[in-house]
């Protein structure tokens, strides 16, 4: 683990970053006397230089760019000691030090070729198409590359002298000067292993990065098979989570959807499913496709990129979010923009309504949440009672940060924990948690830590992050919810089971519930926690749980009656959209009226 650079340390960093140049001024030194042996320990102590200074200051690149000593800089340096010293040493004929410089120079010549081709093949997100489930011989985005290969291609950046310089210095100190051409050809062979394994990827990057071309291909393929509604996902890889909720309730549809992204890297990162996912990097390349069959246009996010595809105007532009939350950001006035805006419940409308967004009430659609139909209801069944620790994360400033995790992350775990084999807590954390403040991914890892430590002792808690992070398997698997105020409160409710929701201002409970209302239900946890036993104690035993009744009432409030079914009002709301015709029609617009010439 990279240690910790605090305020105090700064002679540390510049000792640290010093170190380097040290060594290859003793690395000169030995050169310049001919001496193997010393040379030898030189380049030793500086190969083992390079990584520690990095690992203690990762930021040491920057002065050493400043000072003319950059990885490049660094190598030369080492090679021209290297062929100084064999120039030194006595015994060395003139073809051997030639040997040296001319087998150093064509190493030179690898190590750019293999350092070029690792850059265009991690272009992957410049790519302007890429596309899954549109047939065989589409565009795809690559594989990732493989651990060996990136690992290869670090040592070749910073080392690829390395097998000659110190085989080679091995041979002159055992007067078997011919060991050059071995550490040579290993370390030509490393790098031709690198270039034979990228050239295949090169050429399909090469035809993957004709925009034109490939732009011709999709825009052939998506004509084909006619999509009518349209998922427009414009985040990145890591929060691919926001589109990944919306998948199965498109396959759901009797009409032909599919996903559209602007990030490369996003085709890979989404989930499996059926559908064709396009992927359309470039803004002008948006405006110059061609989206006649599309019908109706769904939006998770409130983006700029959202302008390329609100721009066509035969398209109806809805949006749909990523979750139904008490959040200010639930209720965004960019939200004028779209045709409608889709909500789970009537609390969502009252969100709106309530807010100052300005979005009309007419333009506001109930369609509930199709994606909770996997939530079980009531009991787990569970032999030891399960909590769920769910937090939101830090958010994009301090004032919309609803995120528990700081002030009182550790308390909640420290006391869910200290019930002991009694209760058992499953810990999920937002996929952002940390992007923000670096405060709150040391607090996500001292969490992390004190979870392992207890399952040390057999507690078999869980930690549920990346890949695994279904949340809603994790909902199916607890008793009780503790979580902030988020989307996550109102996809719990279908369980109809305990939630917890943090307070973590100690702002008034009556106050607190009416600002609120998802947690009108909930068990209010302070910032001390000092409620949090007696909660456990009420929540998770069965004829015990007095709010049992309220949330009931609520679920129908925040996500609307249980008949009709989510799937079957969101598919009607699709089909009375795609079936609207014209806006002019659709909202009784007059008909532009030209003047008679005179």
């Amino acid at each position: 683990m990279r240690r910790p650079v605090t305020r105090y340390s700064k002679p540390l960093r510049l000792s640290t970053v010093l170190s380097l140049p040290v060594t290859l001024v003793l690395l000169i030194v030995a050169a310049v006397a001919g001496s193997p042996g010393w040379f030898l320990a030189a380049a030793v102590a500086t190969y083992l230089a390079e990584p520690t200074v990095f690992r203690l200051f990762a930021e040491a690149d920057r002065p050493l760019r400043w000072g003319e000593l950059g990885a490049g800089a660094r190598l030369l340096i080492r090679q021209g000691a290297f062929v100084l010293l064999f120039a030194q040493a006595g015994g060395v004929g003139d073809a051997t030090v030639a040997t040296a410089a001319i087998g150093l120079f064509a190493l030179d010549w690898l190590r750019a070729g293999t350092l070029i081709g690792a850059t265009v093949l991690r272009r992957g997100n410049s790519l302007p198409y890429a596309t899954r489930n549109l047939g065989a011989g589409e565009p795809a985005y690559p594989k990732a590359e493989p651990a060996w290969h990136v690992r290869l291609v670090a040592l070749v950046e910073g080392y690829a002298d390395a097998l000659p310089v110190l085989v080679g210095a091995v041979g002159l100190l055992v007067d078997v000067p011919a060991l050059l051409v071995a550490g040579l050809a290993l370390a030509a062979a490393a790098m031709l292993g690198s270039v034979g394994w990228q050239t295949p990827r090169l050429k399909q990057m090469r035809r993957l990065l004709n925009g034109r071309r490939v732009g011709r291909d999709v825009q052939r393929r998506v004509s084909e098979y006619g999509p009518e509604v349209v998922l427009y996902f414009t985040g990145t890889a890591v929060n691919a989570y926001q589109g990944n909720m919306w998948l199965e309730t498109l396959e759901r549809l009797d009409r032909k959807a599919m996903v559209l992204v602007r990030s490369p890297e996003v085709v890979a990162a989404l989930a499996p499913t059926r559908l064709p996912i396009v992927c359309v990097s470039r803004a002008e390349d948006m405006m110059n496709f061609d989206w006649t069959t599309v019908r109706v246009a769904l939006y998770t996010g409130n983006t700029g990129k959202n302008l390329h595809l609100l721009r066509e105007p035969d398209i109806k532009h809805v949006f749909v979010g990523h979750g139904d939350s008490d959040k200010d950001s639930s209720s965004n006035p960019v939200s004028k923009v779209f045709d409608e805006v889709w909500v789970a419940g009537p609390a969502g409308r009252d969100r709106y309504r309530n807010s100052e967004a300005g979005v009309r009430d007419e333009a506001i659609v109930e369609v509930g949440r199709p994606q909770l139909a996997g939530i079980t209801e009531g009991p787990t069944g569970n032999e030891v009672p399960t909590v769920l620790y769910a937090p939101t994360w830090e958010g994009w400033d301090s004032d919309h940060s609803y995120c528990s995790l700081l002030p009182m992350g550790e308390k909640i775990i420290g006391a869910l924990l200290a019930q002991g084999p009694g209760l058992r807590v499953i810990y999920r954390p937002h996929p952002y948690t940390g992007t923000r403040m670096a405060a709150a991914a040391a607090a996500h890892r001292r969490i992390v830590a004190m979870i392992e430590q207890a399952n040390q002792a057999g507690g078999g808690h869980r930690v549920v992050t990346g890949a695994e992070a279904s949340l809603h398997d994790c909902f199916n698997r607890s008793d009780m919810l503790i979580t902030d105020i988020s989307s996550v409160i109102s996809d719990y409710m279908p369980s109809l089971k305990p939630y917890v929701v943090t307070n973590p201002h100690g702002v008034d409970d009556a106050r607190f519930r009416a600002d609120f209302p998802s947690a009108s239900a909930a068990y209010l946890l302070g910032p001390g926690c000092a409620e949090l036993a007696d909660i456990l104690a009420v929540a998770t035993t069965p004829g015990r749980d007095p709010l049992a009744g309220d949330r009931v009432e609520l679920r129908d409030y925040l996500l609307g009656p249980a008949e009709p079914d989510a799937m079957t009002r969101f598919a009607t709301a699709v089909d009375t959209l795609a079936e609207a015709g014209p806006r002019s029609r659709k909202y009784a617009l007059p008909t532009p009226r030209v003047p008679d010439p005179a």
